[in-house]
């Protein structure tokens, strides 16, 4: 499941910059906090529920206002996003070396 539309470069080039270690969109504690856990596999209602917070985030062209609305949401809604950006990222990852598999 794409958790965004194919023609948002945004959250694209968002994801590549991810696959090469820089993450602008979160901040480092929520990084932190996530990596403290340990991310379970996307359910189906999360995959629906990522996709609906994914867009929210990419309606806004700025990084900063696409900050603004992460720091709108709750704890709950912003792991989930971070589960879904990183599973893109993993994707990302794998396609480009397909020898990792």
């Amino acid at each position: 499941m794409e958790f965004y539309d194919r023609n948002d470069r945004s959250i694209k080039s968002l994801v590549e910059l991810g696959a090469k270690g820089h993450f602008p969109l979160f901040d480092s504690r929520w990084l932190n906090e996530f990596y403290n856990v340990a991310p379970k596999k996307l359910t189906g209602n999360e995959k629906v529920q990522a996709k609906k917070l994914l867009s929210r985030v990419s309606k806004h062209r700025s990084l900063e206002r696409k900050k603004t609305v992460m720091l709108s949401m709750n704890e709950t809604e912003r792991h989930l996003v971070l589960k879904a950006f990183f599973k893109m990222v993993e994707n990302k990852i794998l396609d480009a070396k397909p020898e990792l598999q």
